[in-house]
């Protein structure tokens, strides 16, 4: 099958982040404007109930107010990062090879969280496939009912149609998801 094997090099396609990472960058304010020009919220959390919401990571100038978010995430929320195919050079890289391997301009998000408030959204499946590249952590998916721990690097492709939920995070996490719209 196809996306296994696409899966397959898209596992060996290592991404080098840590938490600190992430966190360093979010200083860079002038990154994360509150929407892009595409109409994108670069950044939200992800609250108990399911719903995103960005309502107080932006100051008047319209850019992150960097220890906004920073407190949210280390308050236990789930921060989705939008638009990062930009992020770092090995992001860079696979969103180029994306763009390049479906012929089209794909979406890639990081979903960077702790677990002590919310982990994701509820079950829910798109109208498009999904590629999900775990950084650092594990998580535990349920995937059209089924169970699966996904670490490391780890990588898992999901066509469109398919539900899915991450139930749990162990430790911190920092997961990539490139949506093939």
């Amino acid at each position: 099958m196809i996306e296994n094997k696409f899966i397959e090099t898209l596992k060996n396609k290592n991404i080098n982040l840590t938490e600190k990472d992430i966190l360093e960058r979010l200083l860079d304010r002038r990154r994360f404007p509150r929407h892009y020009i595409c109409g994108q919220p670069s950044i939200e959390a992800i609250l108990e109930d399911g719903r995103k919401t960005s309502q107080d990571f932006f100051d008047k100038d319209g850019y992150v107010n960097s220890l906004e978010c920073i407190k949210a995430y280390e308050d236990g929320y789930t921060l989705i990062l939008s638009n990062i195919g930009g992020f770092v050079k090995d992001t860079w890289i696979i969103q180029q090879w994306l763009n390049k391997t479906f012929n089209i301009e794909c979406n890639c998000n990081f979903y960077f969280g702790t677990g002590k408030k919310t982990v994701s959204y509820i079950k829910h499946s798109h109208d498009y496939p999904v590629i999900v590249k775990n950084i650092y952590g594990e998580g535990l998916w349920v995937i059209n009912g089924k169970e699966k721990t996904v670490s490391q690097q780890d990588c898992i492709w999901f066509d469109k149609g398919v539900e899915h939920q991450v139930i749990d995070i162990k430790n911190k996490r920092l997961s990539m998801t490139c949506n093939i719209k």
